[in-house]
């Protein structure tokens, strides 16, 4: 019986292992820095603009997502989603700005953010087309 549960184990570490996402991925790992920055500094969001913090983490979700599920499958319509999300994020936290919950200051900082992003996986999409 234990040498089943082991066998079991193995196996599952071995799945594991093959489909677990690599850390050594730069733009994943880029996107998480931001996400965990985004949702960090969405906190003090009143509820009144509930819809629009919940858009913001949602649409930083969905570009990590996107990023793996493009290295993945390596389909061009995941690699635009990449750069559709990333634009649709910075319009809302453009919209976070014009109604005052961020200063100019956080501001610039996703912006950077966020360029910093766009130019890696405009840079991984260039270098795969040219292979």
């Amino acid at each position: 019986m234990e040498e089943v549960n082991t066998k079991k184990k193995q196996k599952l570490d071995n799945l594991y292992n093959k489909y677990k996402p690599h850390e050594k991925f730069l733009i994943a790992k880029q996107a998480r820095k931001t996400i965990r920055y985004i949702e960090r500094n969405t906190m003090s969001f009143p509820n009144t603009y509930k819809v629009l913090k919940t858009r913001i983490i949602e649409s930083s979700y969905s570009i990590l997502e996107n990023i793996y599920r493009a290295n993945i499958f390596q389909e061009v319509d995941h690699k635009k989603e990449v750069v559709v999300n990333i634009q649709m994020l910075n319009f809302y936290l453009e919209e976070a700005l014009r109604k005052d919950l961020i200063s100019n200051k956080k501001f610039e900082s996703y912006s950077n953010h966020l360029l910093e992003l766009d130019l890696m996986v405009r840079s991984w999409f260039k270098y795969e087309k040219s292979i």
